[in-house]
């Protein structure tokens, strides 16, 4: 059926689509069509993936008609883009956006120049654009690019479109199989499973309908490889080799009645695996390799830091002690002044504590002491985030960075690279420790050259990282590593209720001190609490300011008080649309000029996890969008659409976000719904984020389920025993 996109009613990050369309078609069923609009044309919605939306061409689209809860619509199956033939309508498709380097004057100026030949010459003779004013070979370059993607990608998308394959992951097949790609696809698609991060369910489900062979030992192993990843996923480094022989019976026989590949097969399968060294086999324990390789490291080279000579002995320490506490006008605790010591006198130690009990203030006087003692060494702070490292400039006066930015992490595929040069430092230290996963551990310990003094600071009892591993508690948990615990609560000295009720969950107490500091509202549903939750968030910004206040939800999709939902309710409270105020649409989601935004992955300038404020939005000279950010920390940054794609709205966060950073005002929705995260960790990371006030927005029964459980998530992780056993190795060694 020949269509033209009309406007997008739904887009979600992984590409589906419900997008309205119009034809002339006649075949459209009566009630399919959407009779409120009061053109002549046909109007129908369609839902797929990755749907075309490009205004300026037509489509063909074919699919099966389908009720809905909506109303009849077209589940897309195939489309396919119908190129222009007038010169009018070739100008509009050059200018859509389509082709990168080519902006509306650009599309006149080639048009005006070659006709309704344009198409013929950019498929065939390319380099006669040069001719075009204003078409430099650098432009040409990028045109050429972009329009040969555009084409060859076309046959794929339209292949893969119904099985929910994104236009990113399709870019990846063509980068890998290139002219052969839909061969590869018809004849075996398990190929795919060669890409990196491409789901073995897309591909099974591929295979599953070209009849492909399914007893295929490419399909074994990319089984093998999905399960450990989605064992990382839930933050185990390794699976018990039954446990993963189990999950694979059940992904590879699933929805047949009969068994299509028995278990021997598939303990076949983990011995090539090993043997081809994509996974590895220990005893039992499978991993994938280099998650394996992390773990080893890590736990070889916190062996070699504790059998390095102790750093020289602070000379006089109870007098260096006793001078700071003078510069910095504070005395210090007992605790405190062990935790000084055991720090400054051993080359890797740990230093743990809750909310309020003086890390920073103990912090600052381990660096006004080393620093007075070793005047001519270099001291590195790190923490995981761009929020916790600009916390840590602020209270140490001391300069940060994130351990990504310090090591020269872009992406994930940069912890596997090479080790680039050593950490130009003598002491590093690493604060929010809790949130260092297994292979940011093992970057960290790869690049701290010999002889360097390590301080890690960070509270076990906060969630653990998102990534697989659970590096703090393994170390703690070892007996190995120097730890010492900070317990005195400070901040009860100003009457906040925050740190002693934080402290209250941690105990396993319910009862929770209320106050002006700590309010406790209870709410009889999920709506109910949002209504509360957008009250109150608008209240307190109004007195402080909406940099200093943040909602923390459990989810960030479920339910009504989800990051999601309220971002989407906040945003339009807050800043709504106005006529003149920039607006752009990225990935299903429409920014605004004013919007809180949250960086959701590392790039060369921004961290993931930074917060900032979109100044303006623009267009370039080809009409393409740009976005003006100002973040927090007084950096401005300037995207375009693909780094918006990695850009989400900030009024409301996941508490797993909001780990690393520190808020005046935190607002928490907590209901009997979120059932599956409700653990004390969960809300004690959440209540510790507040400065100044909590408000929980809450079922009582909720609260009080999620202190009571404390059934941490056990990680597959045995990095603990690795480093006693290293230790007990390597002091034999030397004593024999």
């Amino acid at each position: 059926m020949r269509c033209k996109f009309e406007r997008s009613i739904f887009e979600s990050v992984n590409g589906f689509c419900v997008f309205i369309y119009t034809t002339k078609d006649k075949t459209v069923p009566q009630e399919a069509r959407k009779d409120f609009y009061s053109d002549r044309k046909i109007h129908f919605t369609a839902v797929g993936n990755d749907l075309p939306s490009n205004t300026a061409v037509e489509v063909d689209l074919e699919g099966v008609w389908q009720p809905s809860k909506y109303g009849l619509q077209l589940a897309v199956k195939q489309f396919a883009e119908v190129r222009p033939q007038t010169a009018a309508g070739i100008t509009a498709y050059l200018s859509s956006g389509c082709i990168k380097g080519v902006g509306p004057k650009t599309a006149k100026a080639i048009v005006a120049r070659f006709g309704t030949s344009t198409l013929d010459v950019l498929d065939n003779d390319p380099q006669q654009l040069l001719t075009v004013r204003g078409v430099s070979k650098a432009k040409l370059d990028r045109i050429i690019t972009s329009y040969q993607e555009t084409r060859k990608l076309r046959d794929l998308t339209t292949y893969l479109g119904p099985f929910g394959v994104t236009r990113k992951k399709i870019e990846k097949i063509y980068a890998e199989f290139g002219e052969q790609s839909m061969d590869v696809l018809r004849r075996d698609p398990f190929q795919l499973c060669k890409i990196k991060g491409f789901g073995f369910l897309t591909v099974d489900a591929i295979a599953r309908k070209t009849n492909a062979a399914l007893r295929n030992p490419l399909r074994y192993a990319g089984a093998i490889e999905y399960c450990l990843e989605e064992a990382q996923n839930a933050g185990h480094l390794f699976l018990p080799e039954e446990d993963l022989i189990s999950r694979c019976y059940d992904l590879l026989n699933k929805d047949f009645d009969v068994e299509v590949v028995p278990r021997h097969d598939i303990a076949g399968a983990i011995l090539k695996s090993h043997a081809d060294k994509r996974i590895y086999n220990e005893h039992g324990r499978v991993y994938l390799t280099f998650t394996r390789y992390c773990e080893v490291t890590v736990a070889k080279r916190v062996v070699k830091l504790l059998l390095t000579p102790e750093p020289p002995e602070v000379p006089r320490i109870v007098q260096e002690i006793a001078e700071t506490e003078k510069a910095l006008n504070q005395s210090l605790s007992p605790s405190q002044r062990a935790a000084v010591e055991i720090c400054l006198t051993h080359p890797v130690s740990i230093m743990t504590g809750g909310p309020g009990v003086g890390k920073t203030t103990t912090l600052r006087a381990i660096l006004d002491i080393y620093h007075r003692v070793n005047p001519r060494k270099t001291v590195l702070l790190m923490a995981p985030t761009g929020k916790a490292s600009r916390r840590m400039n602020e209270q140490t006066g001391y300069p940060a960075a994130t351990l990504h930015s310090a090591m020269g992490l872009i992406t994930d595929d940069d912890i596997e690279a090479d080790c680039p040069d050593y950490l130009d430092a003598d002491l590093i230290v690493v604060d929010e420790c809790s949130m260092v996963d297994m292979r940011l551990a093992y970057a960290l310990f790869e690049r701290m050259k010999p002889g360097v003094q390590l301080i890690m600071v960070g509270d076990p009892d906060q969630l653990p990282s998102v990534g697989p591993g659970n590096v703090l508690r393994e170390m703690i948990r070892s007996c190995m590593v120097p730890t010492a615990v900070l317990d005195t609560v400070f901040r009860q000295a100003s009457n906040s209720r925050i740190a002693l009720n934080a402290q209250a969950v941690n105990h396993n107490d319910t009862n929770l001190l209320l106050g002006d500091d700590f309010v406790m509202m209870d709410v009889r549903d999920s709506e109910q609490a949002a209504q509360l939750v957008t009250k109150y968030f608008l209240d307190e910004v109004g007195k402080r300011g909406v940099e200093h206040v943040q909602i923390l939800s459990p989810f960030r999709k479920k339910g009504a008080v989800c990051a999601d939902s309220l971002n989407t309710q906040i945003r339009e409270l807050i800043n709504p649309h106005q006529d003149g105020k920039g607006e752009m649409k990225c990935m299903g989601r429409t920014y605004r000029e004013g919007d809180r935004i949250i960086q959701t992955r590392n790039n060369e300038v921004v961290s993931n996890g930074e917060v900032g404020i979109i100044d303006c939005i623009s267009a370039d000279e080809d009409g393409e969008p740009t976005v003006k950010i100002k973040l927090l920390d007084g950096r401005e940054v300037v995207y375009g659409s693909e780094d918006m794609e990695n850009v989400d709205l900030a009024y409301c966060i996941s508490i797993h976000k909001s780990q690393g950073g520190e808020f005046d005002t935190v607002i928490i929705p907590l209901l009997k719904e979120h059932y599956v995260m409700l653990r004390r960790n969960l809300l004690y990371t959440a209540i510790s984020r507040a400065k100044v006030r909590v408000i929980l927005i809450c079922q009582r029964q909720a609260v009080y389920m999620a202190i009571h459980r404390n059934d941490v998530d056990k990680r597959n992780t045995i990095l603990a025993d690795r480093i006693s056993a290293y230790y007990d190795r390597e002091t034999k060694k030397y004593a024999s």
